[in-house]
């Protein structure tokens, strides 16, 4: 059973990246919860504040190349020695020599393929899976921190107006405990 979760949470929308990571800064030193950050391009150094771990993406990736190497060698040993096994002249009915070239393509074609389901996976980019949007603007030119309100809501809120956040108000972090993408609305 899928199990939707909505924490109150404030969300602080700031103009300016520096000015995001020093809110972080000051959320971290403070102890408040930080739920998630949402920003337009990629800000350096942004991972290390948020205290996130390093993705196992390449891992996945190195599995499903190893999968499709595997799928090819299998293939080909199986229809040139196996299958239909022609002497070519004298020569070898299992040339591995010849199959790393359609090796090295099918380990590319499948850790691929692979790689972008993965990543659709994790992310929640399925199709049909709509997204929750807090900040309709985070994906154009504005900074997004959510914050768990908690009981100090009135601190959080005064501490990020002081940060000059450009607009702070209260909405519900919304998560669930399926391992993917949920095709339903959330919001």
């Amino acid at each position: 059973m899928i199990k939707i979760t909505r924490t109150p949470a404030i969300v602080a929308v700031f103009d300016d990246d520096d000015t995001l990571k020093d809110a972080i800064r000051l959320s971290n030193d403070k102890g408040y919860k930080i739920l998630d950050c949402f920003t337009p391009f990629p800000v350096h150094g942004l991972e290390r504040l948020l205290d996130l771990k390093y993705s196992r993406l390449g891992y996945a990736a190195f599995a499903f190349a190893c999968l499709g190497f595997l799928i090819a060698l299998s293939m080909m040993s199986y229809m040139l020695a196996v299958d239909w096994p022609i002497n070519y002249g004298g020569k070898p009915t299992w040339p591995l020599a010849s199959f790393i070239p359609i090796m090295f393509e099918l380990s590319v074609l499948v850790g691929s393929i692979g790689m972008v389901v993965t990543y659709m996976w994790v992310c929640g980019l399925s199709p049909g899976v709509e997204p929750v949007i807090y900040e309709i603007r985070a994906t154009d030119d504005r900074f997004v921190l959510l914050i768990e309100e908690g009981s100090i809501g009135d601190n959080i809120r005064n501490d990020m107006i002081a940060m000059k956040a450009e607009a702070v108000r209260n909405d519900d972090y919304i998560t669930h405990n399926f391992p993917g993408p949920v095709p339903i609305r959330l919001k």
